[in-house]
């Protein structure tokens, strides 16, 4: 084969790369910046939201970073406010996190629900497994600060969409370097 049609075909796998790699990240970025529907502080015990499109929703906590959380002294629950019929909440598969350097946030559970009026309340119980329970009593950490502690309800992306995105960056960088790379050593890679 041609060295010089074999340097461009190496060569197109760049902007190739770079496309999965910009789709990927949009698909992760969604995974942590859904539209705000409630934040309500962990004193507050509960709040109200609305949904106006059905969809997938997830429930954060979001608290100061390098402090003990409240996740073990609480169980969160959701009702539809005009039923009160309880929503099913699962547990996060992947439990996403972010920071920025003074806050983070970290997703507890994710849900369907329908267009309505919900409430959230939070009871006795625990959020958290045993594993991280017992973690969290080992560790020496500075308890936090409840009126710094909250709880927030998201838009959501299925998580299906999160796994998908991961294998895309890989994807994307591999191609985007390895592109520019194997272009470079073109005549190398024939002989």
């Amino acid at each position: 084969m041609n060295v010089i049609l074999l340097r461009v075909l190496f060569f197109c796998l760049t902007p190739l790369g770079i496309f999965i790699l910009i789709k990927g990240i949009t698909l992760i970025r969604k995974a942590f910046n859904g539209k705000i529907l409630l934040e309500v502080p962990y004193l507050e015990n509960g709040g109200e939201f609305s949904i106006t499109e059905a969809g997938n929703f997830s429930v954060w906590q979001k608290g100061e970073l390098f402090k003990r959380t409240p996740v073990d002294k609480f169980k969160v629950r959701i009702f539809k406010t005009i039923t009160n019929e309880e929503i099913k909440l699962n547990a996060s598969l992947l439990s996403p996190r972010t920071n920025d350097f003074s806050t983070g946030r970290m997703e507890l559970y994710h849900f369907f629900a329908p267009v309505g009026s919900y409430k959230i309340i939070f009871q006795q119980g625990s959020n958290a497994s045993g594993f991280e329970n017992l973690i969290g009593s080992i560790l020496p950490i500075q308890p936090i600060n409840l009126s710094k502690y909250f709880i927030q309800i998201r838009e959501a992306q299925p998580q299906i969409n999160s796994l998908i995105a991961i294998p895309m960056i890989l994807f994307g960088i591999l191609g985007t370097v390895g592109g520019i790379i194997l272009g470079v050593l073109a005549e190398q890679v024939v002989k």
